[in-house]
C-alpha cells in the first residue's frame, strides 16, 4: 500500500531483501548482546523499539514483495520463518542506517514529510488535489494513529539518506567496466575428460562374504543410502486418471450451474454409449493442460490435486467414469487409469544389494584415482590431455563456446567452479594436470580455443557495465557496513530481537 508515498525509496529496498533460504542468524544467536528487547517489543536497536503492531506492518509489505516475485510458486506457509527472520532484519537494518544519520546531523523536518505525503498520488482525490480525509482513513487503518506514521516515514527517510551517502562513495571507473566487460564477454572452448565415481560395474562380482563383512561395520551407510531412496522403496498410494473439465467459475449462479451439470451428463452419456474418452476430452473438455492429451493428468498422489478431485479419483475403480465432480475449477468428469497402492521395500530385502552398490562405486572411485593420476602425471610429463586420454582409451569431450558463469556451468560436466576458473586461465592448446573433483566425478582439462569481443562491443556495452558493477558494489559496501554497525550495536547490549512473541501468535 505504500508504494506510491515510498517511491523515493524504492532502490533501498535491495539492501533489505534476502535470497530464499538464505541464513539469518547474526544477531538472533542466544548471548549476544542483551538478553531480550524491553516488554512488549519485538525489535529494538538503541532508541528504536518495534512492537508487534509495527512488525506484523512491516511482514506485510516483505509478504507483497514475495507474492509479487515468486507468482503462482508463492507458499506462504513454507516462508513463515524467512518471513519473520527477513522481517526483523530489515527493521535493524533500517534503524542502523537511521540512527548513524542521525550522528551525522541529518534531519528530517515535518514539512519535509508533509511534502512527500502532499505530492503523493496515493493521496490525490477525484480532482487530483490532496484527500484529507482519504490520507487520515490510510493512517489510522495502516498506523492507528498520525504520529506512528510520521515516526515510520521519518525513520524511513533518515535511512534512505545515510544510504545515499554510502551509494555517494562508490566509484567505478571506466577502465574496470572495460576489463569487467571484457573478461564476461570472453568465451572459450575447452576438452575434458570425466570420470565417474558412481559408476558401480557388476556387483555380482562381489562375494557374499565381502558383502557381509561391509554390512559388519557400515551398515548405517546402507541405511542412508535407503533413506535417500525412499521415493524408489516407500511408493504411497497413487492414481492414475483422465478427466474432462466444464469450466465454472465458483460463484457461478443457480442457472449458469444447471447447464454445466446438463453439458457434464451429456459427455457421460456420450462415453456409456461407447465413445473413446480421450476423444471426448479432445473435444469438448475446457482443461487446456490436458485436453490434447486426452484428458490425461498422469499418475499422482494424495496433496497433489485439489480435495474434491482427489477424493473422487482415489475412491473410483478403474475404468468407472464418475459422476460430475464440482471444484473450483467447475465440473469434471473423471475416469481412473490405473490405482496403485502403497508400497513399502523393507531395508532388509534390500540391504545387500545396496552395500554391493557402494562397494562396486568405492573400487570404481578407486580405479578411477589411479587413472586419473595417470593422466596427471602425462599431462605433467609434457603430453596434452588429448595424447594422454588417447593413450589410456579414454573418451574426450569437446564443448561448444563458454562464457564465465558465476556456477561455472559446463555441458556434460555439471557446475565446475575450479575448472571453468583454470580453463580461463589457460593458453590454447595448453593442459591442466590438475584433477578437479565435479559432482562425484573426477575430470581435467585442455583449453582448445580462446575468442575475444568484439571492441564495438565493448565500446556499446560498458556504460550499462558500469552500472551494474557500480550497484553490486554499492550492495557489499552497504551490507559490509551494516555487518559492522550490527556487531557494534551486539556488543554494546543495543540491539535484541525477540520472535518467539511472533511465532506463538500464529
Amino acid at each position: 500500500m505504500l508504494r506510491s508515498i515510498r517511491e523515493g525509496q524504492r532502490w533501498l529496498t535491495g539492501l533489505f531483501v534476502l535470497a530464499l533460504g538464505g541464513v539469518f542468524v547474526f544477531f538472533l544467536v542466544p548471548g549476544m548482546g542483551r538478553q531480550g528487547p524491553s516488554a512488549g517489543a519485538i525489535v529494538e536497536v538503541g532508541p528504536y523499539r518495534f512492537g508487534i503492531r509495527e512488525f506484523e506492518a512491516e511482514r506485510s509489505r516483505r509478504l507483497e514483495q514475495y507474492q509479487e516475485a515468486l507468482g503462482d510458486q508463492f507458499d506462504a506457509a513454507a516462508l513463515e520463518d524467512t518471513l519473520n527472520e527477513l522481517t526483523a532484519r530489515v527493521l535493524v537494518e533500517r534503524s542502523i542506517l537511521a540512527q548513524e544519520a542521525e550522528k551525522l546531523g541529518l534531519l528530517v523536518p515535518k514539512r519535509e514529510i508533509e511534502k512527500l505525503v502532499v505530492g503523493s498520488a496515493l493521496f490525490r482525490g477525484a480532482d487530483g488535489r490532496f484527500d484529507r480525509e482519504g490520507f487520515d482513513r490510510f493512517v489510522q487503518y495502516e498506523y492507528g494513529n498520525e504520529r506512528n506514521f510520521m515516526r515510520d516515514q521519518r525513520l524511513g527517510m533518515l535511512a534512505t539518506k545515510m544510504a545515499r551517502i554510502l551509494d555517494g562513495n562508490t566509484r567505478v571507473s571506466e577502465g574496470e567496466a572495460r576489463d569487467s566487460l571484457r573478461q564476461r564477454l570472453e568465451e572459450i572452448r575447452i576438452a575434458f575428460v570425466v570420470l565417474d565415481d558412481r559408476t558401480t560395474g557388476d556387483t555380482a562380482e562381489i562375494p557374499a562374504e565381502e558383502v557381509a563383512a561391509f554390512l559388519a561395520t557400515r551398515e548405517e551407510e546402507v541405511r542412508t543410502l535407503y533413506h535417500q531412496r525412499s521415493e524408489i522403496y516407500d511408493v504411497p498410494e497413487q492414481v492414475h486418471a483422465r478427466h474432462i473439465l466444464i469450466a465454472l467459475a465458483p460463484d457461478a449462479d443457480e442457472a449458469t450451474v444447471a447447464i454445466a451439470e446438463a453439458r457434464a451428463r451429456a459427455v457421460i452419456e456420450r462415453i456409456a454409449g461407447g465413445e473413446d474418452f480421450a476423444a471426448v476430452a479432445g473435444e469438448v473438455s475446457d482443461d487446456p493442460g490436458s485436453k490434447d492429451a486426452g484428458g490425461d493428468l498422469g499418475t499422482f498422489r494424495r496433496g497433489q490435486m485439489v480435495k474434491a478431485f482427489e477424493d473422487a479419483a482415489f475412491s473410483l475403480e478403474p475404468g468407472v467414469v464418475s459422476d460430475p465432480v464440482r471444484s473450483d475449477f467447475g465440473l469434471h468428469v473423471i475416469r481412473v487409469e490405473e490405482h496403485r497402492p502403497a508400497s513399502l521395500t523393507p531395508f532388509e530385502d534390500v540391504r545387500e544389494s545396496l552395500a554391493r552398490e557402494l562397494i562396486a562405486s568405492e573400487r570404481a572411485a578407486e580405479v578411477n584415482r589411479e587413472v586419473a593420476d595417470g593422466l596427471s602425471a602425462a599431462v605433467a610429463g609434457g603430453q596434452s590431455l588429448e595424447e594422454a586420454a588417447r593413450a589410456a582409451d579414454l573418451t574426450l569431450e569437446r564443448s561448444g563456446w563458454l562464457r564465465r558463469r558465476p556456477d561455472g556451468f559446463v555441458p556434460g560436466l555439471g557446475a565446475a567452479q575450479d575448472l571453468m576458473t583454470t580453463a580461463f586461465a589457460m593458453m590454447p592448446g595448453e593442459s591442466s594436470n590438475r584433477v578437479f573433483e565435479v559432482d562425484g566425478k573426477l575430470a581435467m582439462v585442455q583449453l582448445l580455443e580462446r575468442q575475444l569481443p568484439d571492441a564495438a562491443d565493448i565500446e556499446q556495452g560498458i556504460e550499462a557495465e558500469r552500472q551494474q558493477l557500480r550497484s553490486q558494489k554499492q550492495t557489499v559496501l552497504a551490507q559490509s557496513w551494516l555487518n559492522e554497525r550490527r556487531s557494534e550495536l551486539i556488543e554494546a547490549g543495543e540491539l535484541a530481537v525477540d520472535l518467539s512473541v511472533v511465532s506463538r501468535r500464529r
